[in-house]
């Protein structure tokens, strides 16, 4: 017995030195119209402090659910990359995770933004990685037919770039032109834009240690619910696998290069934008931080 149970204390203490060792911290970025100080954001970064066993930040912009919605996206990327630089636990290795739009933010800081560290493992959580193409929560229909016209007529007018943030990432592929012209985020975060130091991006991007995105099987909050999987909404309403789009087989990013080195994980969650389970925590997105 006294055999066995030496074993087992043996066995705990490595699996704990073998878990602090894999702990980094993370920062953390809400979504759309939510704020740092919401008890389910609280509570979220609560939890992957504790299942990490690491510090676990969520990094907040501006007014919060005001910024998120009414400030240019990359003065929202800026400002995040700044706060990151600014807090002294992210200056080794962290890792960076996103909700909804926040996963955009995540992966600029993971691409673009210079950090004296770098991050180690990238989580995106119902993240608009391939843009939206429709007003959330109005995909079809009469009424919402005209409100989704209207949007893609006037969202490339730089006035609207510039006071609405998901402007910003809003990817209509029968503009294509004007959205490349004149989207002030999308295309440099995914390497459509000439000129955007794509190396940098790529080595960045490449070479994390892993990446975990999740889609919602019943997403209405963004449209395609497959852009969380960066499938690309063409003109004629299809949506097509990241694997055959141009940005793919270009490996633009680099997260062809990632993939083919076994690092990412494409994940289907059931049910509505961000309808997770603590359990879903636990089991999926806190092993990929501690990788």
């Amino acid at each position: 017995m006294k055999a066995v149970s030496i074993l087992s204390v043996i066995g705990i203490v490595g699996l704990v030195q073998n878990y602090a060792q894999a702990a980094v911290p993370t920062a953390i970025f809400h979504g759309f119209g939510d704020t740092c100080i919401f008890p389910g954001m609280w509570e979220f970064t609560d939890t992957i402090a504790n299942l990490t066993g690491a510090y676990a930040h969520c990094v907040e912009i501006g007014y919060g659910s005001v910024t998120s919605i009414l400030e240019n996206f990359e003065t929202q990327a800026e400002s995040a990359c700044k706060s990151v630089q600014e807090n002294p636990n992210f200056q080794g290795e962290f890792n960076v995770l996103g909700l909804s739009q926040g996963g955009l933010i995540a992966r600029h800081i993971a691409e673009r933004c210079v950090v004296k560290g770098k991050v180690r493992n990238l989580v995106t959580v119902g993240g608009p990685n391939m843009g939206v193409s429709a007003t959330p929560n109005c995909f079809e229909g009469y009424f919402c037919n005209i409100l989704n016209f209207i949007v893609k007529n006037l969202v490339y007018f730089s006035q609207i770039q510039d006071l609405v943030g998901p402007a910003g990432y809003f990817r209509d592929p029968n503009h294509l032109e004007e959205y490349l012209d004149y989207s002030v985020f999308l295309p440099f975060v995914n390497g459509e834009k000439k000129g955007n130091n794509t190396e940098a991006v790529f080595e960045k991007f490449s070479t994390l240690n892993s990446a975990l995105f999740i889609m919602f099987s019943e997403d209405t909050m963004i449209y395609p619910k497959e852009t969380a999987w960066f499938w690309q909404l063409q003109a004629d309403g299809t949506v097509l696998p990241v694997n055959q789009t141009s940005f793919y087989k270009n490996d633009l990013i680099g997260l062809r290069a990632l993939d083919e080195a076994g690092k990412t994980q494409y994940v289907e969650f059931e049910g509505n934008h961000l309808q997770f389970t603590n359990e879903q925590i636990r089991d999926v997105i806190a092993p990929v931080l501690l990788k």
